[in-house]
């Protein structure tokens, strides 16, 4: 493994060349407010994702409409990807979205 410092933050490269997100890497992120955000929810394909999706997308990003969430599946349809945009409105909002997000059985990653 290898690694870097770029803009101030350690970047591990793994022998696979893949690059993880270092843990600080958002904590360091300069955002300005309001601004466009692109979330990415991976979880299980089942049939009460999408809504369970919607709806905490909703609580926080009140404006999110449903017909706005892209979904894309896995190989062999175990997994569905959401994707949407949206602007977000402060720092708070947006933890608070990914911790709800990050906490629920059916989400496996969040970006």
């Amino acid at each position: 493994m290898e690694e870097i410092k770029k803009n101030g933050i350690n970047i591990e490269i793994d022998e696979d060349n893949t690059t993880p997100v270092p843990q600080d890497a958002f904590d360091k992120a300069e955002l300005k407010f309001p601004c466009e955000f692109p979330i990415s929810i991976m979880g299980m394909n089942v049939p009460e994702y999408k809504q369970t999706i919607f709806a905490i997308l909703k609580k926080h990003v009140p404006e999110v409409e449903e017909k706005n969430l892209k979904t894309a599946y896995s190989a062999n349809k175990k997994y569905c990807s959401i994707k949407t945009k949206f602007t977000a409105q402060s720092r708070e909002q947006m933890d608070k979205l990914y911790e709800e997000l990050t906490a629920h059985e059916l989400v496996k990653w969040v970006l």
